[in-house]
């Protein structure tokens, strides 16, 4: 851009001139973003000669004293267009950023996702296997660990997971979900459930120490499924740490009978109990229908304190007041001693065992009889393992149960605050405090609050209303600036956690 030169005298007070250099720079960023995003589009759509010549106008031509963090900025950019082509099975494109560029073929996302796993993950097997000739990591995980050959599994991808395992795939790795065996078995897959147990898969192996392959795959609806971890010494009693053998869930629900019979078959025994006491059978009679009573009675053995041993007389038993009210007594029993049992996890710092616990008790809610303080205590182990949303989501739920509980919104208020919504957290503490006046951490909490943030997120819903993240709470900011002043002050006894923290 060139400059006007008329003369001006030096003692003059006129401003000089202005520079170019800003113009230039700011034009020169706008066009260098352009090329990134250009490059970027190039890897999703597979555009080799577009990808190609913006990668090299967007490498600096020589050395400068800029130039190192430009460089690093390009990689960074083609880092990321490799994750883009695997996701979206750009073989060719890959090929380049890895072979031309340099690229490394594990390089991380921002979600700690290799290449390889993006391409599993997406069913582009042809991209995977590129990738593991260049010698990416079979093995690798996500943050959730995922391996490439959980993902196989999930897609039914037999020649994928051959692949894997002939590369030095992990067939044992195991992630909240299970094994890649657990996840064939509850996708219905039988062909990768056969090369999964060809090369080692253990068929008894417990997923969150709670259900095995066997039960997987009676959610995935696949008898051959079922009988090929048989044929391969699956324990057909085993029972997780609940003790609800694959027989017993088989028997709740009525399209199961070919399971029934499959277990029956291999040994399963019909007059082993659930955790309250129940037979199979009567499960099967309040919910898997006649069809699986009539299947089950000829192998089972009539419990002392039931009368009239027939058909009709299982489906009356089981559809009786008495009947219907041993159970829910045992049913209240049995969720406060897994509440106690997640509660000892908890103050032992255990909070996966502490939240496996709380998910089992819930399992025994009554609707009569609804524990909500159950939701507070995993959101609190939620937050304690850094997991926000789930924190947040379960926070949520107990207000949903309970709404006049002030220890709902102040779990609500924790969870918010974690995820740096510090509006909706103030507003979470003051509902929590206007239900609990009397609660110290609750106080604590928002004083806490307040001297983190120096009060800016609060002026900002006080000037404009701001919401947060969620529309959980309703009513205007200041209606919970009213109660900011005695919030703040509020003294009083906290609950131990065995009561409902």
């Amino acid at each position: 851009m060139d400059m006007p030169t008329a003369a001006c005298s030096p003692s003059s007070s006129a401003p000089p001139p202005p520079s170019s250099s800003g113009v230039d720079v700011a034009v020169d960023a706008r066009t260098e973003e352009v090329r990134r995003r250009l490059l970027l589009d190039a890897a999703i759509d597979g555009n080799l000669d577009l990808l190609a010549r913006m990668a090299l106008e967007l490498l600096p031509p020589a050395p400068s004293a800029t130039g190192a963090d430009a460089t690093a900025g390009v990689w960074s950019t083609c880092g990321r267009a490799l994750h883009l082509a695997a996701t979206n099975g750009r073989t060719d494109v890959c090929r380049y950023l890895v072979q031309d560029l340099g690229i490394p073929v594990d390089a991380l996302s921002d979600e700690r996702e290799t290449p390889l796993l993006l391409a599993a993950t997406f069913g582009h097997t042809a991209t995977a296997a590129w990738l593991l000739e260049r010698g990416a990591s079979p093995r690798a995980p996500d943050v959730d660990g995922e391996t490439p050959l959980h993902w196989a599994a999930y897609n039914g991808d037999r020649d994928l997971a051959m692949l894997l395992l002939c590369k030095g795939a992990d067939v044992g790795a195991a992630n909240p979900r299970g094994t890649a065996l657990h996840v064939a078995a509850m996708r219905g897959c039988p062909e990768v459930i056969r090369v999964l147990l060809r090369h080692g898969a253990d068929p008894n192996k417990f997923a969150s120490r709670v259900f095995t392959p066997l039960v997987s795959s009676l959610l995935g609806g696949s008898v051959e499924c079922m009988k090929l971890l048989i044929e391969a010494g699956a324990n057909v009693h085993a029972g997780g740490f609940s003790g609800a053998t694959p027989l017993l869930l088989a028997c709740s629900r009525r399209r199961n009978i070919g399971f029934v019979k499959c277990l029956l078959k291999a040994g399963a025994d019909p007059n082993l109990p659930d955790e309250l006491g129940r037979l199979p059978i009567e499960i099967a009679a309040v919910q898997g229908g006649k069809r699986l009573v009539q299947l089950l009675f000829p192998v089972t053995r009539c419990p002392p304190n039931m009368v009239g041993w027939s058909v009709a007389g299982i489906m009356s038993y089981v559809n009786s007041a008495a009947y219907k009210e041993r159970v829910r007594k045992d049913s209240c029993k049995r969720k406060a001693e897994l509440k106690l049992e997640g509660n000892k996890a908890y103050e032992t710092k255990d909070y996966d065992t502490a939240i496996l616990m709380y998910n089992m008790a819930l399992k025994f809610d009554d609707p009569k009889d609804i524990d909500a303080s159950i939701y507070a205590n995993k959101s609190l182990c939620w937050l304690r393992l850094g997991v926000g949303d789930e924190a947040l989501s379960d926070a949520q739920a107990c207000i949903r149960l309970w709404p006049d509980w002030g220890k709902g919104y102040y779990r609500q208020g924790e969870a918010f605050r974690f995820l740096q919504d510090y509006a909706s957290a103030y507003t979470a503490f003051v509902k929590a405090s206007e239900l609990d006046p009397q609660n110290p951490k609750i106080a604590n909490a928002l004083r806490d609050l307040l001297e983190r943030t120096k009060g800016a997120s609060v002026s900002r819903c006080l000037e404009g209303g701001v919401q947060g993240r969620s529309q959980v709470l309703s009513g205007p900011c200041d209606q919970a600036v009213q109660g900011q002043g005695s919030f703040v002050q509020a003294v009083g006894r906290g609950q131990p956690l065995s009561s409902g923290q």
